[in-house]
């Protein structure tokens, strides 16, 4: 997602939540809703990505921005200032894995840029191995999972469609089985130039067949038929793990019935805020995480 968060209406709306979001607070202290930093069970997980908002921030600096802020995970891109890369040695992955585990906060999943959909066999096979490389980082800083993503079609170079989405699923299913070795799971951003259609990641997710792959729902503008994002939703909801949320004051995509759906089917992974970033960094997450509990809040009133 492009550009900076226009605070005024993003305050307008935290502020319009503001007293169902206090009654969330005061529930959170409750030994019923107690669970990892207050949070009730089988609730989505608010986490950060640090494209954009946090992408000069180092780890330190992270890790206090989402304490201070109620965000319980970080989704830490490749090539940020927090540096948490394949280069690292055994006593850096090691040094990052105790400062995070001093923190409520954890390291919810490595952001890569590996992608499986080139014409050429060789560069998909040097993104295959980065994503291995990632795996074993995710193993030893103690996340969650890596995202990868597909990223374009070839029909301008003659490659059907239909080949490009079962290369990229073959692809996945070596990543996954490896990175399942390790405890690492794989999330699939869905993303790209034609591959961000979800029909397309369904196929892909069938080619692929492993169950240690899942997918990244990454709102997109092509999620949504006739207003409504349900038919998508239910296509591919059984390979959901993660969400990327943006700005939820934009009214161009249909959070609240994301929201509603997230709640009826069941889904209770991490909802990773990925938007523009802001000077005032610390004040926007406080009104974004109050917002994201008061929309949980009415999703699951009904």
């Amino acid at each position: 997602m492009s550009g900076r968060v226009t605070r005024r209406r993003f305050v307008r709306d935290a502020l319009a939540a503001g007293a169902l979001a206090g009654a969330l607070a005061s529930r959170r202290g409750s030994a019923a809703d107690s669970h990892a930093g207050g949070r009730r069970v089988g609730a989505m997980k608010l986490g950060l990505v640090t494209y954009q908002m946090g992408e000069k921030l180092a780890l330190e600096e992270l890790i206090t921005l989402c304490e201070r802020t109620g965000f319980e995970g970080m989704e830490l891109r490749t090539t940020h200032a927090h540096g948490v890369e394949p280069s690292l040695d055994a006593a850096q992955r090691q040094a990052v894995r105790d400062r995070v585990a001093q923190s409520p906060v954890v390291i919810c999943c490595l952001g890569t840029t590996c992608e499986f959909d080139s014409p050429d066999a060789a560069v998909v096979q040097q993104h295959v191995q980065e994503a291995r490389r990632f795996a074993d980082l995710a193993r030893d800083v103690g996340a969650q999972a890596i995202k990868v993503r597909p990223n374009n079609l070839h029909e301008d170079q003659g490659i059907p469609v239909e080949q490009t989405l079962k290369q990229i699923g073959a692809a996945l299913t070596e990543v996954g089985g490896y990175a399942e070795e390790r405890g690492i799971e794989v999330w699939v951003e869905i993303h790209g130039r034609g591959t961000a259609h979800v029909p397309h990641c369904r196929t892909i997710m069938d080619a692929c067949g492993h169950p240690n792959v899942g997918l990244t729902w990454n709102c997109n503008a092509q999620d949504i038929v006739e207003g409504s994002i349900r038919e998508n939703w239910l296509l591919v909801r059984d390979w959901i793990r993660c969400l990327h949320i943006h700005d939820l004051y934009d009214r161009s995509y249909p959070w609240k019935e994301l929201f509603a759906l997230c709640h009826e089917t069941g889904f209770d992974g991490w909802a990773n805020q990925e938007m523009g970033g802001s000077s005032d960094a610390e004040r926007v997450l406080h009104y974004y995480r109050a917002l994201f509990d008061a929309m949980v809040e009415e999703a699951r009133r009904g």
